[in-house]
């Protein structure tokens, strides 16, 4: 019997390994999967034989307006048959569309002035959107018909990379193939010079953002050819219901062109499918997808928008390259574009003043549905509507990530300088718990994010791998930092937490509604009801009686009494527990924040900009918590004036990178009304903590909305007699013989309301409503002069400005001593104890 029951889980798990090999779902499976690519390899091959076999002109689709008996051509490929209905009526007007655009940029093709040879760069702008003849819909193709044999997903649904709104943004990665050139292998590369080479292979990354339409954005790759003389590149899209690659040569505008870009293709694309065809097991993922990062797009495709794209490179600006090809001639412009690029590419020192902008102008065609987008710019727009594309090459596009990410990387290192320098000066636990604990909070959970974004940076990067690794580094060190500092905060807070916690809980304890002499159908037993007394653990700090009159507290508000445990290792476990507590849901916060700003990145603009406004108005907030504690705990001051001014001005820098700098690598809009609110914002905060320090911490807050706390700096009257009278050092001021008493100028004496023999009349003037004391501070000896209101009268100044800064000079404990604010100040930093009666004193 168990051996049949082995039999049967050994059959069940070979069918479930078949069902998962064979399954195309989302990725080819290890049966499925050759089968699959061997198919598609098999209509490639295919498609590169018609490619052979045609010449220039047998692609001549009807144009719009002629009648249907007119003279057309066609194709038997994949998207350039005539049954399968594309707008290929249109194709007349694209070309010469092509044409204007060249013209314009550059002229006649026979005077052509020297443009970039090598296109590689970023390039962003403008795009219009306009109709075609007739329209199309995806309800106007049969995919079963076009493309027989493979299975669709969303046949039925809109088709993806739809651009409905009349304008957008685009922004084109261009990667020039120097290698992959026209001329055959055989020739010599050292004898072959750049200006014999007519086409090279190109690819592009490109992002098209319709905020009008459907407000969405979609990233697509295209592959196709680029001519360096004529400064013309020439795109497509390739997929299942369309052989755009294949088909590219008879989608130039020139026999010219048509002919080199041949000659390359057939070179080229039969090299990568003989590569194809020997790793059908291992290799199955289409060279030519117009889908990037989505294997399973393959295997389960879902139908888009095919495009064609034609792109032209625009003369460099001649100020900037300080040559005139009306004067030298232009081989010599050509010669100073060669001899820049070669500098670019493989530096040797030769400096330049300025690197010439990357400018191109493009024009979008989509065949299957129906419309075309094209860049704007002169002369069909204004200058101040857009300049086509423009952009930067990508040397200099690379040079700014990393000078930024080196800036990024001292700028953390700076704010880990500011951190250590705030620990040394917050070493005791009174100065420990001033500092807000979630202000250290925000700062970690920035600081990993930068950690985990350049973490993950370092993994793809290859120029920019020194800068990302540095910024690596830095915010670890940050966080590690932090994180220690965030664990000695969190230990000399937590008797506080507790205490908080435990006033909660008593407060929100269910008082006992049964009558005291209520009695019961069955009485339990006496000694069932009598609850036992808790057992007296005598904690680590000897202090008996206070774990008496806990448990007191606590049997009185008929809560359970808590075991303390004078054990220092179940204290510094259950110390541990709550970090990794609190530092598990930073980590979940941070890991949230980082995917939620990756989706954002395809949102609408205006929800993407409010998005990140909110996300650094969160951020920028970080003293918002330190405000609110030091009015909590009636704290003055708690950071340093460097700390706090040093990390605001730090940590706003690389946002104002972002939202002042047009440039910017990350191609952000620049937003400086945003920039200026949010700096606005940061220096409000800081305004506040100083005049917390000068005014009080609570200064400006209605007094039911904090706890009661100890006012350090009280207004001082001779007839407070219900607060305890004057401080115990001002009674004494004024005694005979006492040196203070002989130090005090005659007008300064009075009538210290003591009524000690030797006491003087007041020398001031009646009308007068303070007076001067005068005595020795016990902590540094030096004279104390204390203004005091005299019985009766009232001080105006009392509770304003004026008054409070009078009051700043000095501080009374609850134990009615007085000292310089300073001197106490400093002693509290590192007891929390009177220095002249060793009373327990209230923090800071």
């Amino acid at each position: 019997m168990s051996q049949l029951q082995d039999n049967r889980g050994t059959l069940f798990l070979l069918l479930l390994l078949f069902w998962l090999a064979t399954s195309p779902d989302s990725n080819p499976g290890f049966i499925a999967g050759p089968a699959l690519v061997k198919s598609r390899l098999a209509r490639q091959r295919e498609a590169l034989g018609i490619l052979n076999s045609t010449q220039w002109g047998d692609f001549a689709p009807r144009r719009a307006g002629n009648p249907p008996e007119a003279e057309s051509k066609y194709l038997n490929l994949t998207g350039f048959r005539e049954e399968d209905g594309y707008a290929w009526e249109d194709f007349q007007r694209f070309q010469n569309r092509c044409e204007e655009w060249s013209a314009n940029a550059v002229g006649i093709p026979e005077a052509s002035v020297p443009v970039w040879q090598n296109a590689t760069g970023i390039i962003r702008g403008l795009w219009h959107r306009a109709n075609t003849s007739s329209p199309r819909y995806h309800s106007s193709y049969n995919l079963s018909q076009i493309s027989p044999g493979v299975t669709w997903s969303g046949y039925h649904s809109e088709w993806t990379r739809n651009a409905t709104g009349t304008d957008g943004r685009m922004l084109v990665r261009i990667e020039d193939y120097e290698d992959g050139a026209t001329e055959p292998e055989e020739v010599d590369k050292l004898v072959l010079e750049k200006a014999e080479i007519k086409a090279r292979e190109v690819a592009a990354t490109i992002n098209v953002d319709d905020a009008d339409g459907t407000g969405s954005s979609w990233e697509m790759r295209l592959h196709g050819v680029h001519w360096p003389r004529q400064g013309v590149m020439l795109f497509t899209t390739t997929s299942e219901k369309f052989a755009g690659i294949f088909g590219l040569p008879h989608l130039t505008t020139r026999e010219d062109f048509f002919e080199s870009s041949k000659a390359l293709l057939n070179r080229t694309l039969d090299k990568a499918l003989e590569r194809k065809e020997k790793r059908t097991f291992d290799d199955q993922f289409d060279p030519w997808t117009s889908t990037l990062d989505a294997p399973g797009e393959a295997w389960s495709p879902s139908p888009h928008c095919e495009y064609l794209l034609y792109v032209q490179i625009y003369p460099l600006d001649q100020d900037i390259l300080g040559v005139q090809p009306t004067l030298t001639g232009p081989e010599n412009v050509a010669k100073a574009i060669q001899d820049i690029e070669d500098e670019l590419r493989f530096p040797q020192g030769t400096g330049h003043r300025r690197i010439p902008q990357l400018q191109m102008s493009a024009v979008v065609y989509s065949p299957d549905c129906a419309f075309f987008l094209e860049t704007k710019g002169p002369p069909a727009y204004a200058p101040e509507d857009g300049k086509h594309l423009i952009g930067v090459k990508q040397e200099v596009f690379l040079y700014s990530v990393s000078t930024f990410l080196l800036g990024l990387a001292f700028t953390i290192f700076g704010q880990l300088q500011l951190l250590k320098m705030q620990m040394r000066e917050t070493s005791t636990p009174s100065t420990l718990c001033r500092v807000s604990f979630y202000t250290g909070c925000i700062m970690l959970l920035a600081d990993g994010i930068i950690f985990t974004g350049s973490a993950a940076w370092s993994f793809s990067a290859s120029t920019t791998l020194l800068p990302s690794l540095a910024i690596t580094c830095v915010s670890l060190l940050s966080m590690t930092v932090t994180t220690f500092f965030l664990a000695e905060i969190h230990r000399a807070q937590e008797p506080e937490w507790r205490r908080q916690e435990r006033e909660r809980e008593r407060q929100n304890a269910p008082t006992s509604t049964t009558p005291r002499h209520a009695t019961s159908p069955n009485p339990p037993d006496t000694a069932t009801r009598r609850s036992a007394s808790p057992p007296i653990i005598i904690p680590s700090d000897q202090d008996v009686d206070a774990e008496i009159a806990e448990n007191t507290n606590n049997e009185t508000t008929g809560l359970p009494a808590p075991v303390t445990a004078g054990n220092p290792t179940a204290n510094a476990q259950n110390l541990r527990t709550q970090l990794s507590n609190v530092f598990g849901r930073l980590l979940l916060i941070g890991i949230g924040v980082l995917f939620l700003s990756l989706a954002a990145a395809s949102w609408r603009p205006r929800i993407r900009a409010a998005y990140f406004n909110t996300v650094l108005f969160v951020y920028l907030s970080l003293w918002v918590p330190q405000i609110y504690r030091n009015a909590y705990r009636n704290c003055r001051r708690a950071l340093a004036w460097r700390f706090v001014a040093g990390q605001s001005a730090l940590r706003l820098l690389p946002v104002a990178y972002f939202y002042a700098v047009p440039g910017n690598f990350a191609f952000a809009e620049p937003d400086r009304a945003a920039l200026a609110a949010l700096a606005a914002w940061l220096w409000l905060q800081t305004c506040t903590l100083a005049a917390q320090a000068v005014l009080g911490p609570r200064f400006g807050v209605p007094r039911g909305w904090m706890p009661d706390a100890w006012e350090y700096h009280p207004v001082l009257r001779e007839d407070n007699v219900e607060a305890g009278g004057l401080p115990i050092g001002l009674v004494a001021a004024a005694a005979p013989g006492s040196p203070t008493a002989a130090s005090a100028p005659p007008e300064l004496e009075r009538d210290d309301g003591g009524g000690g023999s030797g006491s003087k009349k007041p020398l001031l003037a009646p009308q007068q409503r303070t007076s001067t004391h005068v005595i020795d501070c016990a902590i540094c000896r030096e004279v104390l002069e204390v203004p005091v209101i005299r019985a009766g009268a009232e001080d105006p100044a009392a509770g304003g400005v004026t008054g409070v800064l009078a009051r700043r000079a000095y501080m009374v404990t609850p134990c009615r001593h007085i000292f310089h604010s300073a001197c106490l100040e400093g002693w509290m930093r590192f007891r929390l104890q009177c220095p002249i009666c060793r009373e327990e004193l209230p923090p800071l």
